[in-house]
C-alpha cells in the first residue's frame, strides 16, 4: 500500500550569514515511503538506501536498501513516475544463500541497473559472499545472480562508468586481516575489481588504499571524467576504540583520502581531502557512516561531504576539486547549524547544480530529526537556504546499535538523485515506528529545485 503525507513548509531564519543574489531553492512537494507496508514491515527496521536514475527514462528510479529488523535482509524497488509511487522488484537469493544484506546500484548508459549486494551466513551473520546481477526492465525484475567475492569482505560499494558501452563496472570493498566481536583486525585494505562486459566477468582484485594505512573503510566509489575512477575512504589511524571495539571513545583525527584510477582500476594514486576529520559519533566498524562523493558529468569536478565533530556539535564540511582529486579546496561547513549534521549525500545535476542532503538531529524529547536538503549552483562557493524535507521525526526510536557505545542506528548514508530542475532524496524514517516496535521505513522526497531563493555565505572551519 502506497503512502503519501502532506508537508507543512517552514520558514527558516537563517543563521548562517547572508550575501546578494540568488541560488536554487528546494521545495518538498510530498513525502512517500519507498518499501512495501505489509505485516512485517510493522516491526521492520530499513536503512542505507542506494538510488540511481535510469538515463533512457528519466521517471525511472531504483532504490536498494538494507534491513536491520526483524532479520538482516535487503530489498529492491523501483519506481516509474519519478518516484511518486514504487513497486517490488523480482529479485531472488541465489540458491543456497541465506540472507541479503547491503545493496549498492547503479543505471549504465543503455539504461540497465547493475545491483550488488552482500549475503549472510550462521548465527554471527558472517558475510559469505558478495553477488552482481542486473535488470534490463527498469528494475521490475533481475536476473540470476553471479558470485563475484567469497567470504569476509565488507562495505561492499559498485560504481558504473556511464559513458561506456558495454558497460564498465566497478565493486569496491574493505578486506580486513581477520574480524571478530564488533571489530577488525589491522592491517585493513580497500580493494577494488573491475568488470568491461557490464559485469559478466571481473578481473583480479588491485589494492585501493596504501599499504602503510591499517585502519580503512567505508569506501565510496564514483566514476568521473574520462572514466576515471575516483574512490573516497576514511583512514582510521589509530583508532581502536571503533576499529578494534576497545573501551573508550577515540578523541584523534581520521584522513580523507581519494585514490584515483586513469586506467581502468590497474593502479590508483592518492589525494589528500582532509587531515583533520574528527569522528561526530562512535561506531560500529561493519556499518560505519560513510562520507559521500560526486562527480560534475560535464566538467569533470569532484565533490566530496563528511559529517565531522571538531566544531562544537557535528557539522556536514564540503571540499571541493577541480582538476580531477589531484588537489582538494579547504573544508567549508555547508549546514544550517541548527542541530548535529550528520551522514550528508550529495547528487550533481546535469547542469552542474549540487544537491547536498544530511539528516539534523536537534535536542528535546526523542531527539527530534529532519532531512534538510541545500543547493549551490557555483559549484559549491555558496548554497541556498536548507529545507526541511519532511515533519521531524524521532532518532530515539531507531534501535541501538549493536555496538551499544555508537548509539542510536541511523544506517551508513542517505541516497539523493538529481535531475534538471528536480531532485529525489531518500532516508529512513521512525513516524510510523514507536518505542515497542522501533520500525523505520526507507522514505522519499521528490523536491523542485526552483532557480531563485537566499544565498548564503559558508562558515569557516577553525583549524587545530
Amino acid at each position: 500500500m502506497l503512502w503519501a503525507v502532506g508537508l507543512a513548509l517552514i520558514a527558516l531564519v537563517f543563521l548562517l550569514g547572508r550575501s546578494g543574489g540568488s541560488v536554487p531553492s528546494p521545495v518538498p512537494l510530498q513525502n512517500v515511503q519507498v518499501g512495501e507496508d505489509t505485516d512485517q514491515a510493522l516491526i521492520q527496521t530499513a536503512s542505507t538506501p542506494s538510488l540511481a536514475v535510469n538515463p533512457k527514462d528519466a521517471k525511472n528510479y531504483v532504490i536498494g536498501y538494507r534491513v536491520e529488523r526483524p532479520d538482516f535482509s535487503c530489498a529492491v524497488t523501483a519506481s516509474f513516475d519519478e518516484g511518486r509511487n514504487w513497486e517490488p522488484a523480482a529479485f531472488d537469493l541465489p540458491p543456497g544463500a541465506e540472507r541479503c544484506y547491503t545493496t549498492s546500484l547503479g543505471f549504465d548508459k543503455d539504461g540497465t541497473v547493475h545491483l550488488a549486494f552482500v549475503t549472510l551466513a550462521g548465527t554471527n551473520n558472517v558475510p559469505v559472499a558478495a553477488w552482481v546481477t542486473d535488470s534490463n526492465d527498469g528494475g521490475r525484475t533481475f536476473r540470476p545472480a553471479t558470485k563475484i567475492l567469497d567470504k569476509d569482505k565488507f562495505m561492499v560499494r559498485s560504481a558504473v562508468d556511464p559513458a561506456s558501452s558495454p558497460a564498465k563496472v566497478y565493486v569496491t570493498w574493505v578486506e580486513p586481516s581477520g574480524i571478530g566481536l564488533f571489530q577488525m583486525a589491522p592491517p585493513s585494505a580497500v580493494m577494488m575489481m573491475a568488470s568491461s562486459d557490464g559485469g559478466a566477468t571481473f578481473g583480479a582484485p588491485v589494492r585501493v588504499s596504501d599499504s602503510r594505512r591499517e585502519r580503512v573503510g567505508a569506501p565510496v566509489p564514483v566514476v568521473g571524467a574520462g572514466g576515471a575512477l575516483h574512490v573516497l575512504y576514511y583512514d582510521y589511524r589509530k583508532d581502536v576504540f571503533d576499529f578494534q571495539n576497545e573501551p573508550g571513545r577515540y578523541e584523534g583525527d581520521f584522513e580523507l583520502v581519494t585514490a584515483t584510477s586513469r586506467d581502468g582500476g590497474a593502479s590508483f594514486s592518492e589525494s589528500p581531502v582532509d587531515g583533520a576529520v574528527r569522528p561526530p559519533e562512535p561506531f560500529l566498524v561493519f556499518t560505519p557512516p560513510f562520507p559521500a562523493l560526486a562527480a560534475d558529468p560535464k566538467d569533470g569536478r569532484l565533490y566530496a561531504a563528511w559529517s565531522d565533530g571538531r566544531a562544537e556539535k557535528p557539522a556536514v564540511l564540503l571540499s571541493v576539486s577541480d582538476d580531477g582529486g589531484k588537489k582538494w579546496s579547504k573544508p567549508e561547513r555547508v549546514d544550517d547549524g541548527l542541530g548535529d549534521a550528520l551522514l550528508p549525500q550529495i547528487g550533481v545535476a546535469p547542469d552542474g547544480r549540487l544537491d547536498l542532503a544530511y539528516v539534523s538531529v536537534r535536542d528535546g524529547e526523542g531527539r527530534p530529526t529532519e532531512i534538510r536538503l541545500t543547493s549551490s549552483a557555483d559549484h559549491g562557493k555558496t548554497f541556498g537556504s536548507a529545507q526541511a524535507l519532511n515533519r521531524p521525526f524521532f532518532r530515539d526510536l531507531f534501535p541501538v546499535s549493536a555496538r551499544q557505545e555508537a548509539g542510536r542506528d541511523l544506517g551508513s548514508a542517505l541516497a539523493v538523485a538529481s535531475a534538471k530542475s528536480a531532485a529525489f532524496v531518500a532516508w529512513p524514517d521512525t513516524r510510523r515506528g514507536g518505542s515497542d516496535t522501533l520500525r523505520a521505513d526507507i522514505v522519499g522526497a521528490p523536491v523542485e529545485v526552483k532557480s531563485s531563493g537566499s544565498k548564503r555565505k559558508l562558515i569557516e572551519i577553525a583549524t587545530r
